[in-house]
C-alpha cells in the first residue's frame, strides 16, 4: 500500500474509488483477536483479563469487546456496500433480497455450528469436519471472469449445498432424534432446528438483518440512523419490562384487548426463538451504531474532510459512552445478557479505535503495519471458520494428536498466550495463502 502522507484538509478516499484503509485494517484486527480469544478459551491458566465474564458479572474484559466490535464493523460496511451497489444500478428490492439471503445463510451456518458443538453424531468429529467442508464449498465466491476456476467453483457450490443439506438430515442428537425429520414425524417434538442459541454467526445474522432493514428505510439520514440506534436500545428495556403484558393490563386500553392479546402471544412466540431485547434489540443497536459511522464514509456524505470525520467519530464515541453510563445502574454491564451499557461501551470503544486508525492510516499514511492483519480483513468469514475447522481436522487423527497439537493450552499463562497468538497469526496467514490461489468465502 502507498505510504504517502495525506493532508488533514484533503478529502479522504471515497468508497466509490479507493477503499478506506482503516475500515479494512480494523476488520482484520478484530478477526485476528477473535481467533486469538477463541483459541485461548481452552487454556486453563489463561490470565483473568483474557477470559469472558460470567452471566452474573457486572463487568467486561477484552474478550467481551471482540464480538461486538465485529458486529459494529458489519454495520460500518452496510452504507458502503449498499452505496456501491446502488451506484452500479442495483435496486432497493434487489438489496432487500440480498439481505434476506445473507441472513438466512448466516443463520443456517450458526445453527449447524451450534449443533456440532453440543453433540458430534459421528466418530472423531467427522460430521463437523464434513459440515465445514460443505460450507466452504457452498458459500465460495464465484469469480465474475469466465474460466476453468469459475466453472469449478460453480459446481462446488451446488455440491456443497447438497452435501450440507444431506448432513443436516443425517444429524442425530444425543438421544437419537433427527435434527429436522424428527419434528415432522413426531408431533410431540416441538423443537425444530434445536437452536439452543444461534451461534456467533447467527447472532451476526439477526443484527445484520435488523440494521440493514432500518438502513434501507432511513437511507443516509444520519439523524434517523442515530435515532434508530436509540430505539433498538429501548427495545431491550421494553422486552425486560414485558411491555405487551403491561399494555394489556391498562384499563384505558380495554377496547384493544383482542389486539393486545394477539400482540402478547406473538411477542412470546418470537421471543421463544430469538431474543427480542438482546438479539434484535441491543445487539442490533451495535450494528446500527456501525451504520451511523459508515454513513459519514459513504458516497454522498457531507463530511468529506478527514478532520470533519474524525471530530464526528470522537463526538459519537463520547455520546455512546455517556448513554452507557446512564444505563449502567439499572442493567449493569454483561455480554451474556447483552445489556445496553455493555453494547454502548463496546460501540464507543470500537468507534474510538477506528478514529485512531483513521488518523494513523488514512490521514497520516502509515499503512504498512496492517499487512499482518490484511488477509483476515479481506476474507473474514474464511478466517473465522478456519480455526475450528483446524481443530476438527487434527481431531480426526485421534485424541492424542489433538492433545499434542494444542499442548500449549496447558502451559503457564505467558506460554499459553503466546501459543494462541501464534495460532491466530497462523490462521490469518493461511487465509492469505488460500486467497492467493483464488478462493474467497462470502455469504
Amino acid at each position: 500500500m502507498s505510504q504517502a502522507r495525506v493532508s488533514n484538509t484533503a478529502p479522504s478516499p471515497e468508497p466509490g474509488g479507493a477503499r478506506i484503509a482503516s475500515v479494512d485494517a480494523l476488520r482484520g484486527l478484530v478477526i485476528t483477536l477473535m481467533v486469538f480469544v477463541n483459541d485461548l478459551a481452552g487454556a486453563p491458566h489463561a490470565p483473568s483479563w483474557l477470559e469472558h465474564v460470567g452471566v452474573r458479572a457486572d463487568a467486561m474484559r477484552l474478550p467481551d469487546v471482540v464480538f461486538p466490535a465485529f458486529l459494529f464493523i458489519a454495520g460500518v460496511s452496510v452504507p458502503l456496500a449498499f452505496g456501491r451497489a446502488l451506484a452500479r444500478g442495483r435496486t432497493r428490492r434487489q438489496l432487500l433480497w440480498k439481505v434476506l439471503v445473507r441472513t438466512w445463510a448466516l443463520l443456517v451456518m450458526g445453527v449447524v455450528m451450534v449443533n456440532m458443538e453440543e453433540h458430534e453424531p459421528w466418530a472423531r468429529g467427522l460430521w463437523g469436519a464434513l459440515a465445514y467442508v460443505a460450507m466452504f464449498l457452498a458459500f465460495a465466491v464465484v469469480p465474475g471472469q469466465p474460466g476453468r476456476g469459475r466453472a469449478v467453483l460453480r459446481i462446488g457450490r451446488v455440491v456443497g449445498a447438497a452435501a450440507l443439506a444431506a448432513l443436516v438430515l443425517a444429524y442425530r442428537t444425543a438421544d437419537g432424534r433427527a435434527m429436522v425429520l424428527g419434528p415432522l414425524f413426531d408431533p410431540s417434538d416441538t423443537v425444530w432446528l434445536r437452536h439452543s442459541w444461534w451461534g456467533i454467526l447467527g447472532l451476526i445474522g439477526w443484527a445484520y438483518l435488523v440494521a440493514s432493514l432500518l438502513y434501507l428505510a432511513a437511507g443516509r439520514r444520519r439523524e434517523w440512523l442515530v435515532g434508530a440506534t436509540g430505539w433498538l436500545v429501548l427495545l431491550f428495556v421494553a422486552a425486560r419490562s414485558d411491555l405487551p403484558a403491561q399494555l394489556a393490563s391498562r384499563s384505558w386500553l380495554e377496547w384493544a384487548a383482542p389486539a393486545l392479546a394477539a400482540l402478547e402471544a406473538a411477542f412470546g412466540w418470537v421471543n421463544g426463538h430469538v431474543s427480542i431485547g438482546g438479539d434484535l434489540g441491543s445487539l442490533a443497536a451495535i450494528t446500527m451504531a456501525g451504520c451511523c459511522l459508515g454513513s459519514i464514509l459513504a458516497d454522498g456524505s457531507e463530511l468529506r474532510q478527514p478532520a470533519q470525520r474524525l471530530r464526528w467519530a470522537l463526538a459519537f464515541a463520547a455520546g455512546l459512552f455517556l448513554v452507557g453510563v446512564l444505563l449502567d445502574a439499572p442493567y449493569g454491564i454483561n455480554k451474556i445478557r447483552a445489556t445496553p451499557s455493555w453494547c454502548l461501551f463496546c460501540a464507543a470503544i470500537t468507534t474510538a479505535a477506528w478514529a485512531f486508525l483513521y488518523w494513523l492510516m488514512d490521514m497520516r499514511g502509515h499503512r504498512g503495519w496492517s499487512r499482518l492483519f490484511q488477509p483476515a480483513g479481506a476474507n473474514p468469514l474464511l478466517a473465522y471458520l478456519l480455526h475450528p475447522f483446524l481443530y476438527l481436522l487434527v481431531g480426526l487423527a485421534g485424541e492424542r494428536a489433538l492433545a499434542t497439537a494444542f499442548s500449549y493450552h496447558g502451559l503457564p499463562a505467558v506460554a499459553a498466550v503466546l501459543g494462541s497468538l501464534v495460532m491466530a497469526f497462523a490462521v490469518v496467514q493461511l487465509t492469505g495463502w488460500i486467497a492467493r490461489v483464488g478462493y474467497r468465502l462470502k455469504v
